[in-house]
């Protein structure tokens, strides 16, 4: 069973990311005032920076991630399941549910695109194969939205050709799974892209 992570707090103040991130307070608030990083103001006039903002600035910028913002938001992973397959579908929800993560369901990727804003996944594990808007269509759109262009993106699919392997990786999928795998690395890879726990491999065969 994955061990889940302790509550992390949603927001920040400049000065808690100055201290998370290591740099002065002036940095931090010049990179708001740039519109680098995003932040609001409570009625009070103080600065508030939402946790997935801080983690979306420190990817688009290829910063590290301290292990204190690791994680997701609560106590439970959100994982997106897209799979054409009712089968496929309900066997993601059993494996994932079993290892105490939050599952959401869509059978293809106009439906994961509309679901993205109301699940607000922390990950997503995505069918390439599917009638409509395929796993590339979808994941194109994923990244061209700001409130989801930051979240890990798994690919899972029956297709073990070479052009669908160049291709997977040319699209900047996040990890790559070929049907059938481990479903025991399927989780581990999705704890490793929140860093939750060393995945034993991004890549399964």
């Amino acid at each position: 069973m994955a061990t889940m992570p302790p509550k992390y707090p949603k927001y920040f103040t400049t000065f808690e990311a100055s201290r998370l991130l290591g740099v002065s307070l002036p940095t931090v608030v010049n990179w708001i005032k740039a519109n680098r990083l995003k932040a609001h103001k409570t009625p009070g006039g103080h600065r508030r920076i939402a946790r997935e903002d801080l983690i979306a600035f420190l990817r688009r910028y290829e910063m590290p991630i301290p292990k204190e913002l690791a994680g997701p938001v609560g106590e439970r992973v959100r994982v997106l399941a897209v799979d054409d397959d009712e089968d496929e579908r309900e066997f993601l929800k059993t494996l994932l549910e079993g290892e105490g993560f939050e599952v959401a369901l869509a059978s293809n990727g106009f439906e994961a695109g509309l679901l993205v804003g109301v699940a607000r996944p922390d990950v997503v594990v995505l069918d390439l194969r599917m009638p409509g808007l395929d796993g590339f269509g979808a994941l194109e759109l994923l990244r061209s939205r700001d409130d989801t262009a930051t979240i890990p993106v798994i690919a899972c699919t029956a297709m073990a050709d070479p052009e669908t392997e160049a291709r997977v990786a040319k699209a900047g999928f996040d990890a790559h799974f070929v049907k059938p795998y481990n479903p025991d690395d399927l989780v581990a890879s999705i704890l490793q892209l929140l860093g939750l726990e060393k995945g034993r491999r991004a890549t399964a065969r």
